[in-house]
């Protein structure tokens, strides 16, 4: 099996066991079909059984760190977001260096290998899925003579692909309840807005161009140095703003729609462009579940001419479109907990769920909720070809995949203790943003009041450490 012999280091042999290991993950056909899927397998290549239980995403959470803390834990390996290893690492079992040292996990992306696996030096998780934000746009749309000419007309400049976060805006508007040439009416645009989903995302997405400084690095979320809350300055509130002002070219629905939505809507051919996930390409160009499957295109994260410096407290002018990609949500990683007796079996689940021949598999199915992580993922476009039904599509959603995660601008998500608390309070700024009742400036300043008192509860100093660290600071 993949990881047997890696590099001169060995796994230790398999024994064929009926009592099955115990997966836990989040109750969707996104990440746990997957799971499921291959414990099937590995338990007919290796005599292990494997059970997967599915939690609730809501309480996925609870279940897991409940066992922890009462010593109790009754999973073999979790499946959790890559931003809550911050919390979850003192209660997981290092990565064995088999599997550390061996080629598989040397063709795991930089981004994802270096930053979402690792704790405090200590190789604590396995990637099983690379997030990353992109967009998409309906090709035949923007191909269209008369759309080229009235937008031309409109706003003084091509119709094309978005640059900036200020081109998309133009292009959401400029098609907002127009009728395609199949009769639909179409959105401008569509978003995650829905409260408690991943909307949180989207701001950040939105917001990395504006606040990453490049003399500035690591100041995008707090201020390295004394931690406090970066997410109340000038840039943050410029994203927020025209992020609420771009839910007017949303569908009327806007305010329920999670990433779920935004495929449905997208696939259906109800929007010009969409911002979300990978999965969207996957999605869209499958004809079988695609009314715009040969009508697709693909663009990394619009950027910005402009940055806020948070050491002059000014905005810096650039000689160019500045774009930088951002890792939203970073994945999902799979680790094995400390007091788990059947350790060495947990890890060879976990190297058979990560290998790159399964994972390939995995990546170009839009229902996997598993997206490229590897660089072998989006190395061979013909078996892309396939899957999108021409290489032209294929070549332009690697391309927006690859030049995202190999760009020396990406930035990747906040990963420190208490990630769930932060969010929770920026949620809530946004949705007094989006509700119109609070200016996304006050919004914003009190949700950068609720983070100085989240690090405060949980120690300014180690928060401090825990932070240089994910953004790869020196301490």
């Amino acid at each position: 099996m993949p990881g047997a012999l890696l590099l001169g280091v060995k796994a230790p042999a398999a024994i064929a066991s009926p009592t099955p290991l115990t997966v836990i993950t989040r109750d969707t056909e996104a990440i746990a079909g997957p799971a499921a899927r291959h414990g099937h397998s590995f338990a007919a290549a290796t005599g292990i059984a494997v059970k997967v239980v599915r939690a609730p995403f809501d309480q996925l959470y609870d279940d897991i760190m409940v066992g922890f803390i009462t010593g109790r834990s009754l999973y073999d390996v979790v499946i959790v977001p890559s931003t809550w290893l911050a919390d979850l690492a003192p209660y997981l079992a290092p990565v064995p260096d088999w599997l550390v040292k061996g080629i598989d996990l040397a063709d795991i992306y930089p981004a994802y290998r270096d930053v979402m696996m690792r704790w405090q030096g200590d190789w604590k998780a396995v990637t099983i899925d690379g997030d990353l934000q992109i967009g998409a746009y309906r090709t035949d749309l923007f191909a269209d003579p008369s759309h080229q000419r009235a937008f031309a007309a409109a706003y003084g400049q091509p119709l094309a692909p978005p640059e900036t976060w200020e081109d998309y805006h133009r292009i959401a508007e400029y098609f907002h309840g127009r009728t395609d040439a199949d009769g639909r009416t179409v959105a401008g645009t569509v978003e995650a807005f829905a409260s408690r989903g991943q909307r949180l995302w989207t701001l950040f997405s939105r917001a990395a161009a504006y606040v990453n400084h490049p003399a500035q690095p690591g100041a995008m979320f707090f201020d390295p140095q004394s931690m406090i809350p970066s997410i109340d300055n000038p840039g943050w509130v410029r994203a927020l703003s025209e992020y609420a002002g771009v839910r007017a070219f949303a569908p009327v629905d806007a305010a329920r729609m999670d990433s779920f939505e935004i495929r449905a809507r997208f696939i259906a051919g109800r929007s010009a462009m969409a911002v979300d996930w990978t999965d969207v390409g996957v999605l869209a160009a499958d004809a079988r579940v695609s009314t715009i499957a040969d009508r697709v295109g693909f663009f990394i994260l619009p950027g910005s001419s402009s940055v806020w410096n948070p050491t002059t407290q000014q905005w810096d002018s650039l000689d160019r479109v500045r774009r930088v990609p951002f890792i939203a949500f970073g994945g999902w990683i799979a680790a094995v907990p400390a007091d788990r007796q059947r350790r060495d079996d947990a890890w060879r689940y976990v190297a058979w769920l990560a290998d790159p021949t399964r994972s390939a598999v995995d990546v170009m199915d839009g229902s996997s909720g598993i997206n490229p992580y590897r660089i072998s993922h989006l190395a061979d476009v013909t078996r892309w070809r396939r899957a999108f039904g021409s290489t032209v599509q294929a070549s332009a959603y690697l391309a927006a995949i690859r030049a995202s995660l190999e760009s020396p601008e990406v930035v990747g998500d906040l990963r420190i203790p208490g990630f769930r608390a932060y969010a929770a309070a920026l949620d809530a700024a946004i949705e007094a943003a989006l509700s119109g009742k609070t200016e996304p400036q006050v919004a914003l300043s009190e949700a950068a009041g609720a983070w100085e008192r989240i690090t405060d509860r949980l120690g300014r100093q180690g928060q401090r450490q825990h932070y240089r660290r994910a953004m790869g600071l020196d301490e």
